[in-house]
Formats: C-alpha cells, structure tokens, sequence
C-alpha cells in the first residue's frame, strides 16, 4: 500500500493573518510542518499544494515540491482534491499545514487503519481527542465529534454534542483536523458540492457525512499544537525551545 501526504496551504487566515509564513523559530511554520512530515519516513512524496505567491517563494527557497493551485477552494480537502489524478497512491493523507507537530505515531495509527480494512470498507479516516475542561467542551472552535460503536463518525458540531440532558456524563470528543483518504474516494469528493450543515458549521468533515459516507475515528491521547492564534504561536515557540 503506497501512501502520500499532501498539505494544503493558503495565505489568509482569519485569526492568526498570514500565519504560514510566520516564523516559528527562525523557520516559517509551513516550512517546519512540511520537514516534520517528511522526517516521518511514511510517504512516498511529501507536497504542500498553495495558491498563494508569497508561499511559493518560501517553498521554493527551501526546496520544497509544492504544486500550485489553479482554482480557489474552500476547504484544504478541496485544495488536495483538485490535484487527486496527479497521484498513484493509495491513500492521501492530508496534513494542515499549521501542524508542526503531528505525531508520527498518529500517523502511522491512520496509516494502519487501513492496512488492517482488508474489505475496503473505510474511505476516511481522522482523529479525535476526549475532553474534559467545561470551557473546551464550550469553545465553538473546537468541533466535536461523536461516533458509533465502531468509532465511525455520526455527526460533527461547533455545539456541544451530545446533549446531556439527565446529567449522565457522557464523553466529549474534539475532532483534530487531520484527514487520510483512499485516492479513489477523494477523487469522489473532489466532485461534491458543499452541503448545508458544512455550510452552517465551517467543518468540511460535514460534507462527507451529508453526502452518507462514515469518517473512522481514531482517539489520540497527546493534542498536536496546531497554530491559530498568537497564544498558539507562542506555545509552540517554547515546546521548540524545550527541545
């Protein structure tokens, strides 16, 4: 099973601006998350896919493959997905680019996800990572997930799901925005259109779900840092300078 990693890259973000071209340590973030993904030795080819000139010139002085987007997308999915003719893998595995930290152990457990699916039931599968302060459960800006008893997604949602109405207590997941895909399935999602309720919510995972396809959770115990905001950046800066 051959396996490559893409990472979508745009230039505007709306709570950290220009955030991939922010230097963390001396680096730039989308430089520092591409070189993490590649120190992994998983993928057959490592490539950040942009549609932003000022991207391409940082990538470009690092030697870094990158292919440049010809359209405009709303969603890093649908970023990768324009170019999903151009690969012969497997499985494409789409990394944020504001991830430098993603655990090569996460992605082996969705690499394996798949090699262990000797039916080709699975399409897609993502991670997710239980929560337990009140005010993370809250914050609309982590999406929550919950699953069935095969830890197949049901449903995502900024609110808190599920609702507990008789104070039973239930788990709340956070759904960690990394996806894995069979090839041929995202070259089907290339060809949707955005849904309602991925419209409503901002979570691209939606799209999927409406469209009646199941997303294999898998728990992680550790978060990644991803990089959304100046606390963030400031939080990645000090795990670098404990290293």
């Amino acid at each position: 099973m051959t396996v490559s990693a893409l990472i979508p890259a745009r230039l505007n973000s709306s709570r950290l601006e220009k955030k991939l071209i922010k230097d963390l340590d001396g680096i730039p973030i989308i430089v520092r998350t591409y070189k993490n993904v590649v120190s992994t030795n998983l993928f057959k080819e490592v490539i950040v896919i942009t549609d932003a000139d000022e991207i391409v010139e940082i990538l470009k002085k690092h030697n870094i493959k990158f292919l440049k987007s010809l359209k405009s997308h709303n969603t890093g999915t649908d970023r990768i997905a324009e170019f999903a003719d151009k690969f012969n893998s497997d499985i494409i595995v789409n990394v944020q680019g504001d991830e430098p930290f993603i655990s090569k152990d996460d992605l082996i457990s969705i690499i394996n996800e798949f090699k262990c699916d000797s039916n080709n039931l699975v399409n897609v599968v993502s991670l997710m990572i239980k929560l337990s302060n009140i005010d993370e459960i809250n914050n609309p800006n982590n999406v929550k997930v919950v699953v069935d008893n095969n830890n197949d997604s049901i449903l995502f949602s900024r609110s808190i799901i599920p609702f507990d109405r008789d104070d039973l207590k239930p788990s709340y997941y956070k759904h960690i925005g990394v996806y894995a895909f069979r090839t041929l399935y995202l070259k089907k999602f290339a060809k949707y259109d955005q849904t309602p309720l991925e419209k409503a919510e901002m979570v691209e995972a939606l799209r999927i779900v409406e469209h009646g396809e199941k997303i294999r959770m898998i728990e992680i115990f550790k978060e990644h840092v991803s990089i959304d905001t100046i606390d963030d950046l400031k939080m990645a800066e000090s795990i670098l300078k404990k290293k």
